[in-house]
């Protein structure tokens, strides 16, 4: 969300920062534009190991 200050500015809210910032660290992390996929849900990883064990069920 957005509010508007006397000024008559934008100003984000602060419960956006800290969505930034997970946002960020998952991309770090290669959760996010990871350069493997799991074939089944599709989420990222960096290594392929992850990626192919991200939906793998135990038997």
């Amino acid at each position: 969300m957005t509010s508007v200050k006397d000024d008559g500015i934008l100003v984000r809210d602060e419960s956006f920062v800290k969505y930034e910032r997970l946002l960020t660290k998952a991309e770090v992390e290669g959760r996010i534009d990871g350069p493997n996929k799991c074939l089944v849900c599709g989420m990222r990883y960096l290594s392929k190991r992850e990626a192919e064990n991200c939906c793998r069920t135990l038997p």
